[in-house]
């Protein structure tokens, strides 16, 4: 009984005093502010990314005004002898216009992953959203380090 308190007591410092911080925690002053965006494309992927940027609306040194054009497909990849669709790949692609005080940039990032057609369409459906969100997100990631960045 003794030894496993013991045990307890001196190992909770070492798992709580790893240090382990997320990425972006101890730099939270960017040296960059979004001051507009604008949308257009697919509405769900436009309000996952809209999320993630709507950080970056403090005034700093570098301004950027974006406009996003965001395309999500799903495209039939193998189909069985029968001609049923069997794996499917999933597009989100993201056209940016980045407008400084100096020039304007046109960039694009797309992210794809294929995936394997479920029989259960609710189970399908959301495992598509899921999959969505977590493109959506690591595209709004590239962006973020992107203007991080640039110069």
């Amino acid at each position: 009984m003794y030894k496993n308190l013991i045990l307890i007591v001196f190992i909770i410092p070492f798992v709580f005093g790893c240090g382990y911080e997320s990425l972006y925690s101890k730099n939270k002053n960017f040296i960059f502010y979004i001051s507009s965006l604008e949308f257009s494309g697919n509405k769900e992927i436009n309000n996952l990314i809209e999320k993630e940027l709507a950080k970056y609306n403090k005034k700093n040194e570098k301004e950027f005004s974006i406009i996003i054009n965001s395309n999500f497909s799903k495209n039939s990849i193998i189909k069985d002898k029968k001609g049923n669709t069997t794996n499917y790949e999933l597009v989100a692609e993201i056209n940016l216009t980045i407008e400084t005080n100096k020039k304007n940039q046109n960039i694009s990032f797309v992210e794809s992953l294929k995936i394997e057609k479920n029989n259960d369409n609710f189970e399908q459906v959301k495992y598509e959203n899921k999959i969505k969100k977590n493109l959506s997100k690591i595209i709004a990631n590239k962006i973020i380090f992107y203007l991080k960045n640039s110069q």
